[in-house]
């Protein structure tokens, strides 16, 4: 199963550190503040637990989105993705 990651965080520091947990836990930025990635269920677990703390206003927002294979494997993109933009190497593998 894949998972989307989406976030609305109001401070740059605290946005900037979690875009970088989500990379080193193998999610792949398809937007500024979304990724997607197919973690193991341990990732997952850890994921779950750690996101919470990313929290510190009211206004901050973290949706973690379980997908379905078939629904990734038919997204559609219109432009160029994020990670060409910004040149980031490790692209989202769909099996």
């Amino acid at each position: 199963m894949f998972i989307l990651v989406i976030y609305d965080i109001s401070d740059n520091e605290t946005r900037q550190d979690l875009a970088n947990y989500l990379k080193t836990k193998g999610f792949t930025r398809i937007q500024r503040s979304a990724f997607i990635g197919k973690p193991l269920p341990s990732v997952l677990r850890d994921v779950s637990r750690t996101l919470g703390k990313f929290i510190e206003s009211n206004s901050d927002v973290i949706h973690l989105i379980p997908l379905l294979d078939y629904s990734v494997k038919h997204i559609v993109v219109y432009g160029k993705p994020l990670a060409e933009i910004t040149g980031e190497k490790r692209l989202l593998v769909i099996e």
